[in-house]
């Protein structure tokens, strides 16, 4: 009876990637950490206290003569306004995206000659599309509010005024304010309520940073350890061949040193990769640590977990499934 057996390649490339599957430990880790330091950490406890705290319904005369305004958070990164949460997090996809595209045109597993080129840039294109569709309908658009959104308001969010100036005469500001509160509670997303001036609460907020970061870095770490992986295992081909062949043909040696000229373009790829990722991480911390709840915080990372899963580690196992999305650098 005939047995399909597995090359010795496809063997090291299913055992290299258990790798990264294994490194997705670092993201609970990080989680359970940060998420134990803003309890434990009387700083970073009283800064959540106040970041969570929302302003009472006062007097129309009250409110009319009292300017409140949040007190700056203790810790930079606790701002929402800090430099890397407004040019990397809220841009996070783009890059991502230049991360990834900077790996397709400068490693060998994409851009070498061969038979396999075609397969891996188009299977390394539908991975990358599969893991924006899950971010752009779980972030950005699900027919409407995206999937986050959605699942604010169906658990009991709605969008609330914070506070603002009220006129003097009681019966217009009550007339007003039901207005407005009715206006905004009609707000069916986050970035339009705080656009409008209100604040997003009552319901289950999945941690988008949390989703967004796990599913980025991971993603980009998969692909960057299977185009590494790649290049390993053409070195070592190619000295195979060097004990078999005594001389190399004049192509052959153009071939050589338009490789050797790429190696800088791989290492910056890399180095750019490094540094998106490291950054994420980083971030991933922060928001572990001042933003969001313990169950806010996991809903996003089991979300991005799932589709990494789906994605890449599911075609290590079924076959029918790594045909079509393939394994990065195989």
């Amino acid at each position: 009876m005939a047995s399909r057996e597995r090359s010795p390649r496809s063997i090291a490339s299913t055992t290299t990637m258990r790798s990264p599957t294994t490194a997705l430990l670092i993201y609970p880790v990080t989680l359970l950490v940060g998420s134990l330091f803003s309890i434990l950490s009387p700083t970073a406890r009283g800064s959540r206290q106040t970041h969570h705290a929302r302003p009472v319904s006062l007097a129309p005369s009250i409110a009319a003569n009292v300017n409140l305004s949040p007190p700056n958070p203790v810790n930079y990164f606790a701002r929402k306004d800090n430099i890397f949460n407004l040019y990397f997090v809220k841009a996070g996809w783009v890059w991502t995206t230049l991360a990834f595209v900077s790996l397709l045109v400068s490693q060998p597993a994409y851009t070498a000659t061969s038979t396999h080129q075609p397969r891996r840039l188009a299977q390394a294109a539908l991975r990358y599309s599969l893991a924006t569709l899950v971010w752009y309908l779980t972030t950005q658009w699900f027919f409407g509010p995206p999937i986050i959104d959605r699942s604010f308001v169906i658990t009991g969010g709605k969008c609330e005024r914070i506070v603002a100036e009220t006129p003097t005469n009681p019966a217009m500001a009550v007339a007003q304010e039901g207005s407005v509160s009715a206006g905004l509670e009609k707000l069916f997303t986050a970035a339009a309520c705080k656009a409008a001036g209100g604040s997003w609460a009552g319901g289950h907020d999945v941690s988008g940073h949390v989703f967004m970061l796990v599913l980025a870095t991971s993603m980009l770490v998969f692909e960057a350890v299977g185009a590494m992986r790649a290049v390993s295992v053409g070195v070592e081909d190619n000295k195979k061949m060097d004990g078999e062949v005594s001389g190399q043909s004049e192509a052959e040696k153009v071939q050589v040193q338009s490789e050797e000229e790429g190696d800088w373009m791989r290492t910056w790829s890399l180095r750019l990769v490094g540094a998106v990722v490291g950054l994420g991480w980083w971030m991933l911390f922060m928001t572990s640590i001042w933003f969001h709840t313990w169950l806010e915080k996991w809903s996003g990372l089991l979300i991005a977990l799932g589709t990494v899963y789906v994605v890449y580690i599911l075609p290590l196992s079924v076959p029918s499934w790594r045909d079509i999305v393939g394994i990065p650098g195989i």
